[in-house]
């Protein structure tokens, strides 16, 4: 039995980052895949050839909106492993559960635009990908921290910083879905609003990871004072 749950736990994280890198790349080059020009002849008219590239403005705004959030992904999934130091079976599920929404990103990226605004259900399927990678993120450093798989260094406001650091993501997705229902446009530009709440919450929460470090540095001096 003991044997058993040794091959369930283990020191040796590099083998999950690597595979955890490698679903991320082959994300990004998928989301690519439907950045495609139409075949353009030797007499195409100037005219032509800017209406052909306008057409193109919608596919590569879901592209580069993809491609932002899945390297913000990946950056948040490489730091939190810079803290992780040993995994077992329920980080492994939690990893993959995390790259089935990364891998699958590229599928509602390419129906985003298909239906012209007139269909609620590909910004919801864009929102509900989103929100699950960054959720199960989140699920991820919980677990680890719970089942005390990190490095001693990280204390308690570095994981609460790390922890909701990608909060606004989230929020701002899962909120937009009740609204894509009435009208799917507005929702597909309320996602604007992740970069000011991203860096208003950013702000905050820094302020916040300060304070707890001259709390926690305040606490340890007394403690020393008190021992001496």
């Amino acid at each position: 039995m003991a044997n058993a749950l040794q091959l369930r736990r283990g020191s040796e994280t590099e083998r999950t980052m690597f595979f955890s890198d490698a679903v991320f790349a082959i994300a990004m080059t998928l989301l690519v895949l439907d950045l495609k020009l139409p075949a353009i002849a030797p007499d195409t008219t100037a005219e032509e050839l800017r209406s052909l590239l306008l057409d193109q403005l919608e596919p590569l705004a879901a592209f580069i909106l993809s491609f932002i959030l899945v390297g913000r992904l990946w950056m948040n999934h490489h730091r939190k492993f810079a803290a992780i130091q040993r995994y077992d079976g329920t980080l492994q599920g939690i990893n993959l559960a995390c790259l089935f929404f990364v891998v699958f990103l590229p599928v509602p990226t390419s129906l985003l635009f298909q239906a012209n605004g007139q269909s609620p259900w590909p910004p919801v399927l864009y929102a509900l990908t989103v929100s699950g990678a960054f959720l199960g993120l989140d699920w991820l450093w919980i677990h680890a921290r719970r089942a005390k798989l990190m490095h001693d260094w990280l204390d308690a406001a570095l994981y609460r910083l790390v922890l909701h650091g990608t909060d606004p993501v989230w929020v701002v997705f899962l909120l937009s879905i009740p609204v894509a229902f009435a009208n799917p446009v507005l929702a597909m530009y309320s996602w604007l609003l992740i970069w000011p709440v991203s860096m208003l919450h950013g702000k905050w929460q820094m302020a916040r990871f300060l304070r707890d470090g001259e709390a926690a540095h305040g606490a340890a001096s007394k403690n020393a004072g008190a021992g001496s």
